[in-house]
């Protein structure tokens, strides 16, 4: 005879037979439900990006750009100027250059700010918004890029040619494509020039002007931006893709993109990419091209960037405006001193074992504890806490991390009775 429970009905006709397993069946799935709604957000490992500041320009921002550590952000607009903003959204300075400007960069050390205009114009300024020095090229600038310190300034334009500056604005040499050229982008040494076309091509020339390689895609090429040291780079273009190439020209992968993507940034280390959409959608995609976070704009995305690591990102939009948002943990706040009240034995003195001649008692001591990490020296325990070495009970979780246990489990079980049953 088998023991009870060992495939034999205890309760054929109750709750735990047919009724029982259509009951258990039909609450089973809304305890589910409710136990992983019971867990609080951050255990199940959600997060966003949450907005910083936004800046009203007088006219649609055409391009950003921002260093690699989030300390500033600069802004071109049709208003005919240029703007440099600290973290905080705070204006440092505005340039009024006098014209509509089509592209923008800043070097990584924030130390330049490299601008080029429809009049033919490259324009570069010192970080404290001093103009030091223009060069003509004759043709419309499509896109500009900067190295570190502004020792390079890499500039695309409408006369099929990608040009190259050195710091102080000597022509080094320039490349001629089969079409006009439509972006640029340059590493942070300055080794590395990466240029689109409307060839429908993608261009990456060394530091002295040769061609390394080129990558075909299905359309004109919107914007290009490469990694610090040159070994990844992001392509945007017509045919609505997005695509990460390697430092040898190898696709790494591609994404579509359901409305065209008019903007591409890449972060200096080459982690994420960044993409304005022409759907008014920034998103963040990941190393392997899956999208970790997007947000809908109130208007057609002109420009976007991405600081180290994507803790920052920056984007212009048509709608005048400049959004900076931040994807750090919030902040945890230093708790503030606690005054402790300590003590001292207090006795009472047996005949002629009276301290220090007298029997009064000496004053408490109020001493001021630091938080953690201080090195202050440590203090001892407030009134009612057991002295150091004396075992205590731990800190009991919070109340809803409880709550979503207690629901886990209450659902675990009544699984395990219908599944136990029906078998």
């Amino acid at each position: 005879m088998q023991p009870a429970g060992w495939g034999v009905s205890l309760d054929p006709d109750g709750w735990l037979g047919k009724k029982g397993r259509r009951a258990a069946g039909s609450i089973l799935p809304v305890l589910l439900i409710f136990a992983f709604l019971s867990i609080p957000a951050s255990a199940q490992g959600t997060s966003s990006g949450s907005l910083l500041w936004t800046y009203v320009t007088g006219n649609s921002v055409a391009g950003t750009a921002i260093t690699p550590d989030g300390s500033l952000v600069a802004a071109i607009s049709d208003d005919a100027k240029i703007y440099l903003f600290d973290s905080s959204g705070a204006v440092l300075w505005t340039y009024p250059l006098g014209l509509r400007m089509t592209s923008l960069a800043i070097a990584p050390d924030g130390s330049r700010v490299a601008v080029g205009a429809i009049d033919g114009g490259v324009y570069l300024l010192a970080r404290d918004g001093t103009l030091l020095w223009t060069r003509p090229t004759g043709a419309t600038v499509n896109g500009v890029g900067i190295s570190l310190g502004g020792g390079r300034v890499a500039v695309a334009g409408s006369d099929q040619r990608i040009r190259l500056y050195g710091a102080d604005g000597t022509p080094l040499w320039s490349y001629t494509a089969n079409a006009a050229m439509t972006a640029a982008a340059i590493s942070g040494d300055g080794n590395r020039v990466a240029c689109g076309s409307q060839d429908y091509r993608v261009y990456l020339l060394d530091g002295g002007g040769n061609l390394l390689w080129t990558f075909g895609t299905n359309g004109g090429i919107r914007g290009v931006a490469i990694s610090s040291t040159g070994t990844a780079v992001a392509v945007a273009s017509a045919d609505s893709m997005v695509y990460l190439l390697d430092g040898d020209g190898r696709l790494v992968w591609k994404r579509a993109f359901s409305f065209s993507p008019l903007a591409v940034a890449i972060s200096p280390e080459g982690s994420l990419v960044a993409v304005g959409s022409a759907d008014n959608r920034i998103s963040l995609l990941d190393g392997q091209g899956t999208s970790t976070w997007s947000t809908v704009l109130d208007g057609t995305v002109n420009g976007v960037s991405v600081s180290s690591q994507g803790d920052y990102l920056a984007a212009g939009t048509s709608t005048n405006k400049v959004f900076t948002y931040s994807f750090l943990p919030p902040a945890t706040p230093s708790p503030p001193p606690t005054t402790t009240t300590i003590p001292f034995p207090v006795w009472t003195p047996a005949p002629g074992n009276t301290p220090g001649g007298g029997s009064t008692p000496l004053p408490a001591t109020t001493v001021t504890a630091q938080p953690a990490g201080t090195g202050a020296p440590p203090v001892s325990p407030a009134s009612g806490s057991p002295p150091a070495g004396i075992w205590a009970p731990p800190a009991l979780p919070a109340l809803p991390v409880i709550a979503g246990i207690l629901v886990a489990l209450a659902a675990l079980v009544a699984a395990g009775v219908y599944f136990f049953r029906r078998s």
